[in-house]
């Protein structure tokens, strides 16, 4: 993998002014919706303009239906389901990784333990399989550190009400207590602020709105 990646979400995108050597993209390909025993399926319908030498990641963003009634099953069903639409996603051109996007409350965590490691062993071999974090599940309990998994990738913006505390944690020298988050760092170009970061980290960059070539000049 490239030692940058730009996530790029549902928009339209033109990155064929990156250089592949120092850039990939990690680009939104699905949301997987799940409610009762269902998975709905939102593919993306934004187009992605890539030369083609440029590092793919192929990401499923999974939301929850939380209201009585509708909550999801979590069965076997589902989660074969999302395993399925999951592998799809690397039928697409030159991808050669998947990220898994999953903001799961406690109650959810045992599911997504089951999904990941059904995900992983039906991958093919030499898959990455990545996975996106909360910044505060890599400062405070280790309940991922099972994960068969080759990065958590732990999102240090729009932290809400941690926000505040885990910028002090960074920037009085800390590093993530999670071993999973030690490879790469996730920052948005609208909550940018110094720290002093590790290095041989990958980082990966979010903009809210198209990644243009100037922006590329503003990442460090």
């Amino acid at each position: 993998m490239p030692p940058k990646f730009l996530w790029a979400w549902e928009r339209a995108e033109d990155l064929r002014f990156l250089d592949a050597k120092t850039y990939g993209v990690a680009f939104y390909a699905q949301r997987l919706y799940l409610q009762n025993d269902e998975v709905i399926f939102n593919p993306r319908r934004q187009p992605l303009q890539v030369n083609a030498d440029v590092y793919l990641i192929a990401v499923t963003r999974i939301e929850t239906n939380k209201q009585g009634g509708k909550r999801p099953s979590f069965s076997e069903n589902q989660l074969n389901n999302l395993v399925d639409l999951v592998k799809r996603t690397l039928e697409r051109p030159n991808v050669r990784a998947v990220q898994i996007d999953f903001d799961a409350v406690a109650s959810e965590r045992k599911f997504y333990r089951r999904f990941i490691n059904a995900l992983k062993q039906t991958l093919p071999e030499n898959t990455p399989l990545t996975m996106t974090s909360l910044a505060s599940w890599c400062v405070g309990d280790a309940w991922f550190n099972d994960f068969p998994v080759d990065e958590a990738v732990p999102m240090a913006f729009d932290m809400g009400a941690d926000d505040e505390t885990i910028k002090t944690f960074l920037r009085n020298g800390n590093d993530w207590n999670e071993p999973l988050c030690r490879g790469s760092y996730g920052f948005s170009l609208e909550d940018a602020f110094d720290f002093t970061r590790r290095p041989n980290r990958r980082t990966y960059y979010f903009k809210s709105s198209a990644w243009t070539k100037a922006d590329i000049e503003k990442l460090k």
